[in-house]
């Protein structure tokens, strides 16, 4: 093996590679967002609640995957868990292609998440692995704007096509034919990218006696002031994301918009979100995080209450993803900058746990609201809070 180098330039192949293995796994998500009205039709509770339990178990799943990745990544490397997190991918459609019951349909979804958690965390760890520093937001904007393009795209296509034609086998066997795909890619073409860390871990700053005396993941979820706040607006801006996810189709559709006008409003979110993030990722290199969380934050506050009172426009779902594309790379940049490299993958696992639990939170929110009669309730609920979390970084010290 040739001798490692840190670096965007030093490494783009490798890296072009991983922000592929992004974006298959970005288009697995799309898929679900837009099959999970058409799978969850006959259930014998409402749409909505059908939705909320469907984002509350895949948020639970991928939080609990992404908390073990850390562990796995140490234990058998970070190229294994890849794999074993595409392995876990390719049970999601085949139990969708054999049965349409709602047991299974869950099992499927715990599938799908816990096969999130190991596969995106670990394109994000061997990526930040690569890198260094220097185009740590660089890279980190590439990286989830390919995941949530793809999910935009996947999301919208799903959608028309289930529409149009009435069926949904041929985009599961898409999504089968996907994770294959990746899996030759993981196999033959990513390596173990220990070296790098190791060689990053020698230009680092030693850790502290008392860093060592305390657990990564207590440091992160309420030690450290800066990983703390990261973490904690991390499970906000999903929470927010959740309740779009499980609140929103199911008012449009009560409302008589078709499953492509969904698709399609979904998808705009999700397309601005992944390719604001080519522009938001550079941002965070140059000492931008407060002020790109700050404002990213009050954005997505003020544009899910766009969505409350107008959700046919357009402009409300360009400024959430606008808002969402701000903090989502920067969130990453901000931990990996305040975690040393020997603990960066727990650290990261940490924060992406938590961050998923934002799933299960917004989807407790929207039960609140529908048992109060007022799922539309839930968008000012979040938006609230959202807009809380965005104060809360202007009296902060981040850098």
């Amino acid at each position: 093996m040739k001798k490692v180098q840190l670096g965007l330039r030093e490494n783009a192949g490798l890296f072009s590679i991983l922000v592929l293995m992004s974006a298959f796994v970005g288009a697995m998500v799309g898929f679900e967002r837009s099959l999970l009205p058409e799978l969850t039709k006959n259930w014998s509770v409402s749409e909505m609640e059908a939705t909320l339990i469907m984002v509350a178990v895949f948020g639970l799943s991928k939080a609990i995957a992404n908390l073990f990745t850390g562990k796995l990544i140490a234990e058998i490397g970070r190229k294994r868990t890849l794999l074993l997190g595409w392995a876990m991918a390719l049970q999601a459609p085949l139990l969708l292609l054999h049965s349409a019951d709602s047991a299974l349909i869950i099992a499927a979804n715990i599938a799908l998440g816990l096969s999130q958690g190991f596969t995106w965390s670990t394109t994000v760890i061997m990526k930040i692995d690569i890198v260094g520093l220097k185009h740590r937001g660089t890279a980190m904007g590439l990286n989830e704007s390919a995941g949530y393009v793809a999910v935009g795209a996947s999301a919208a296509f799903a959608a028309y096509y289930a529409e149009s034609t009435g069926l949904i086998e041929p985009i599961l066997y898409t999504a089968i034919g996907i994770v294959f795909i990746a899996f030759f890619f993981a196999v033959f073409f990513i390596p173990e990218t220990l070296p790098w860390v190791e060689l990053e871990a020698q230009q680092h700053v030693k850790l502290s006696l008392n860093e060592n005396k305390q657990s990564v993941f207590y440091k992160t979820t309420f030690g450290d002031p800066a990983l703390r706040i990261i973490t904690w607006a991390g499970v906000v801006n999903n929470a927010n994301d959740g309740i779009l996810w499980a609140v929103l189709p199911s008012l449009l559709l009560a409302s008589g918009e078709s499953l492509t006008t969904v698709g399609i409003l979904t998808g705009i979110h999700a397309s601005i979100w992944g390719l604001g993030q080519l522009f938001t990722g550079p941002l965070s290199n140059k000492g931008n995080i407060r002020r790109l969380l700050m404002w990213g934050m009050i954005m997505q506050g003020m544009a899910l209450i766009g969505i409350r009172n107008f959700p046919l426009l357009w402009l409300p779902y360009i400024v959430l993803g606008l808002g969402t594309a701000m903090v989502y790379p920067t969130f990453l940049v901000g931990i990996s900058n305040h975690s040393h490299p020997n603990w960066r993958p727990q650290a990261l696992s940490t924060y992406r746990f938590w961050r998923d639990m934002g799933y299960v939170f917004g989807a407790l929110i929207g039960y609140i609201a529908l048992q109060m009669n007022a799922p539309e309730a839930a968008f000012i609920g979040i938006a609230v809070i959202t807009l809380l979390s965005g104060g809360i970084f202007r009296y902060s010290s981040l850098k």
